[in-house]
């Protein structure tokens, strides 16, 4: 009994092993895959980064860009897999202000003629202005566009 809860045992860190080592090559596919930049500026260095996908997937690879740097943004999808039609953009991430209006139900005293509390309510329903931000996503660049898909 013990010896085969041990190979089970083994046998799930090794695929788990697997697992990793198979998406770790997902994130160093563009270090020896894709053609270097002839510009000297644009070199792989610890910021290159590379996104696994998936046929009819959208995936998400976020960057964060410097003011003052230059960036290169390179494509080199494998074919085999991929296909030729591959989609790209350019998003950025603004967050913006914007209000918003609520309405606000109050309780609040019915007084008598006198100032007097009659020990009634009633509900007064008024607007109250808020400001919230939102995260809004602004196409920059769509290959789509420029007939690069």
């Amino acid at each position: 009994m013990r010896t085969a809860s041990r190979k089970a045992l083994v046998g799930a860190l090794m695929m788990a092993a697997l697992q990793v080592g198979a998406q770790n090559e997902c994130t160093d596919y563009h270090r020896f895959n894709c053609d270097r930049s002839t510009d000297a500026r644009f070199s792989v260095n610890g910021q290159s980064k590379s996104a696994p996908v998936q046929v009819g997937v959208p995936t998400e690879l976020n960057i964060i860009v410097y003011r003052g740097q230059d960036y290169r943004i390179s494509l080199c999808p494998d074919e085999r897999v991929l296909g030729s039609g591959v989609v790209a953009r350019l998003i950025e991430k603004v967050r913006e202000p914007r209000t918003i209006t609520e309405q606000v139900i109050e309780r609040q005293p019915v007084y008598d003629e006198n100032g007097e509390p009659t020990g009634d309510h009633r509900d007064v329903t008024r607007n109250e202005e808020k400001v919230v931000i939102e995260d809004v996503r602004k196409v920059l660049w769509d290959n789509q566009e420029h007939e690069m898909a």
